[in-house]
């Protein structure tokens, strides 16, 4: 549209580049209307505020010296001149370039400055900032003017992208994404944990803290990625199908459990499963730094997990136990603790425990005891059953809330049964126990499975103060097993073992509850072969409660 600002006559606008390549230069005089421009009886030009001689139409074209230079124009119509409109132009000079200048990295918490800056040909600059008005997006930050200032949060652990805009009155934009590096101390960012040795495993790896939403759903051999259908870097576990045919491996994602929960201190993770047999089991963990990334190689049975990036920390050897059974289930019920993992956030450290199996020499009675002392909690009450022995007593438990206090039903005498509940306790302090007629179990039901499984549950019957009790299970050879209150004592024989372990649980009864509901502290298996048992350990806490 011309410029409607004259002394006399039409309104006109002076058009043209800022800026020619060479010295080749053209102008044009524009009218709003065919009308207007034919009201103009004469044209005057000027270059660098001096008339030129011999111009005299609605255009200038010709070469002009390199430099900087202004070109004016004037009309003439019936009313008279016309002010001289003038522009600033440039020969042998062409922009080269449009630049946000500023850093590329910043630190949270931190300010910096940025600027609009055009480049041209010569190698001159100009800067065009004061034409744009700067905005942010994607991140915890503000401008004042163009000076970006970023927001420290200690409750996060990782680096923001950034879209830095800047923005002229026509609409013209320019923009450019920036880092703001986290500054948070956090050095740990994957946890890499390795299992040797045994091919034949069923194996899990879990998260178990309730407040994650994949709590205790299992990654393994088959669902490699949890969750799944997401890309290895923003997996919580990744897990390997069977590695050179020896090993398996899990990657826990720290770095972006810390993130996306930063209220929580310790992260607990387990490894849990059977082998083809009984055995001692090998394995190794490390911890990556913090620029570390998972990621995953290979397709489906054939998935290994990696790392591109950060350095190797506190590399560790470890040896555990692997129980047999081996069944091609993954489900966490069936499968038992190999090692756990405890990450604690603030101090950056990694603890564990592995799997302890306490191996139990020839017997003829087993008696289990669960004690609690004054402060823990208000009358544990105890499940303990036959599970897996192919007979129709599996699934069926004594203790408080179960059908019988024996197994079978109502056995007379009581010292007869494969299970017999002692009673309840319902005091702050105390014991409850049940025996088990494992020597009985076997003579009547010679072609069960060879391994027998005693499943060992506990549960509180109100709100419990600390949770903390502990399980004894001893055995003996020869003499009687005598019901005394609510346990039981041996009446002429020899003990053979007493093994104590403390343990912990917060779970207390639920209306309608059922055995899922307790705390599957571990079991017993009954080797019928040797007359040996052991006693497997599922986990000493029971976080999941």
């Amino acid at each position: 549209m011309p410029d409607p600002f004259c002394l006399y006559g039409p309104p006109f606008t002076l058009t043209g580049e800022e800026y020619f390549s060479d010295n080749t230069v053209g102008f044009q005089v524009a009218f709003g209307t065919p009308e207007d421009q034919q009201l103009v009886l004469a044209y005057q030009w000027y270059l660098n505020g001096i008339l030129m001689i011999g111009e005299h139409g609605a255009s200038l074209a010709g070469k002009i010296y390199c430099g900087h230079h202004t070109v004016g124009v004037r009309v003439l119509s019936s009313e008279g001149w016309s002010g001289i409109k003038n522009r600033s132009f440039y020969t042998c000079k062409v922009t080269t370039g449009l630049e946000l200048n500023g850093p590329d990295t910043i630190n949270e918490g931190d300010s910096a400055t940025f600027r609009v800056l055009r480049h041209f040909s010569d190698g001159t600059v100009e800067d065009l900032t004061a034409r744009y008005t700067f905005t942010v997006t994607g991140g915890d930050a503000g401008f004042n003017g163009n000076v970006l200032t970023t927001v420290k949060d200690d409750s996060s652990f990782s680096d923001q992208v950034i879209n830095i805009l800047g923005t002229t009155v026509s609409g013209d934009t320019i923009s450019k994404d920036i880092v703001v590096k986290n500054t948070t101390p956090f050095n740990s960012s994957v946890l890499v944990v390795d299992l040797f040795d045994d091919a034949s495993l069923n194996i899990i790896g879990l998260i178990n803290n309730p407040e994650i939403a994949v709590n205790h759903q299992a990654a393994y051999s088959g669902n490699n990625f949890l969750p799944a259908s997401v890309v290895a870097e923003n997996a919580y576990i990744l897990a390997s199908d069977l590695m050179n045919g020896t090993t398996w491996r899990f990657e826990f994602n720290l770095a972006k459990l810390i993130t996306e929960y930063p209220g929580t201190n310790d992260f607990v993770f387990y490894i849990k499963g059977r082998g083809a047999s009984d055995q001692n089991l090998s394995g190794a963990f490390s911890l990556k730094t913090k620029e570390a990334k998972m990621v995953m190689t290979g397709h489906a049975g054939s998935y290994i997990p990696s790392v591109t990036g950060g350095d190797t920390i506190n590399y560790t050897n470890f040896n555990s136990f692997v129980v047999k059974g081996a069944n091609g289930s993954y489900l966490e019920a069936d499968l038992r603790n190999i090692i756990r993992f405890n990450y604690h956030v603030p101090t950056d450290t990694l603890t564990f425990t592995t799997a302890e199996q306490i191996v139990i020499a020839d017997f003829d009675h087993v008696a289990v005891r669960y004690h609690w002392q004054q402060g823990a909690g208000q009358d544990l009450d105890i499940f303990v059953g036959f599970e897996q022995t192919g007979t129709a007593f599996d699934g069926i438990y004594v203790g408080f809330g179960g059908p019988n206090r024996t197994v079978p039903a109502d056995t007379v005498p009581q010292s007869d049964a494969y299970l017999w509940w002692a009673s309840d306790n319902t005091g702050a302090s105390g014991i409850e126990a049940v025996l088990i007629g494992m020597e009985k179990f076997v003579a009547a039901y010679p072609n069960s499975a060879n391994i027998i499984e005693v499943g060992l549950y506990a549960i509180w019957f109100g709100t419990p103060a600390s949770g903390d009790f502990s399980i004894e299970l001893v055995t003996y050879k020869g003499g009687t097993m005598q019901l005394v209150g609510t346990n039981f004592v041996n009446d002429g024989g020899v003990q053979v073992s007493n093994n104590t372990i403390p343990l912990n649980t917060m779970k207390h009864k639920q209306a309608n509850g059922t055995i899922a509901d307790y705390f599957k502290l571990g079991n017993l298996a009954y080797n019928k072969t040797t007359k040996t048992a052991t006693l497997n350990i599922n986990s000493i806490i029971d976080e999941g409660s």
